[in-house]
């Protein structure tokens, strides 16, 4: 029934470790705790980021060499999109917040919605992550976000590959799992709709 719970978020598989890189035999790979990473990518939702208003969403997911996907993050982006000093350097914002994220988490891309607010923000971002070495994707969404959703996180969730990070799993995004109706055009679901992004983009 439709009325029935399809993101069940008991089927996700917990998991505690942060990605860490290490360095062997002039080689650079990122693991989590025993788990090779073969590929990361993050996917930004961008609002605007006030109060009572859409989240502006970012989820990180990472993937193994089997092909598991690891929700690594799911957390607001908060503020004014970027704020400058009077040379014009980025200061803050939440392009600033992306930065934290990119270098504390060793993000190889970021993916930017350009659907509303997000249609100017690539190269405000693009600015913001000078020298990290990660590079900005722009994406225009026109599929119906319901079925998009539906589409990216079921089969994962229900073929038990998605994992979910401790904070992950005490944040928003659970309860909107749990909320989620797919004949709903308006409803939060804003995480889930960045996770979608991110599951479906070719990760780095």
């Amino acid at each position: 029934p439709i009325t029935d719970t399809r993101l069940e978020p008991a089927k996700l598989k917990s998991y505690t470790h942060i990605p860490q890189l290490r360095k062997a035999n002039n080689t650079v790979t990122l693991w989590l705790g025993d788990t090779q990473i073969m590929g990361a990518i993050a996917y930004w939702d961008c609002a605007l980021g006030k109060v009572k208003s859409d989240a502006s969403a970012l989820s990180l997911v990472l993937t193994d060499a089997q092909g598991q996907l690891y929700w690594q993050l799911a957390e607001p982006m908060i503020g004014d999109l970027a704020e400058f000093d009077n040379e014009g350097n980025i200061i803050g914002g939440q392009v600033k917040q992306i930065y934290e994220r990119v270098v504390q988490y060793n993000i190889p891309c970021v993916v930017v919605e350009t659907n509303g607010a997000g249609g100017f923000v690539p190269p405000i971002l693009r600015k913001a992550l000078q020298g990290t070495g990660c590079a900005v994707r722009e994406q225009h969404v026109t599929s119906n976000k319901q079925k998009r959703i539906l589409d990216a996180l079921e089969p994962p969730l229900l073929s038990g590959f998605l994992w979910a990070h401790e904070t992950v799993l005490n944040s928003p995004a659970i309860e909107q799992m749990r909320t989620f109706n797919p004949e709903l055009t308006h409803q939060k679901d804003d995480y889930l709709d960045s996770l979608a992004g991110a599951i479906l983009q070719t990760p780095v």
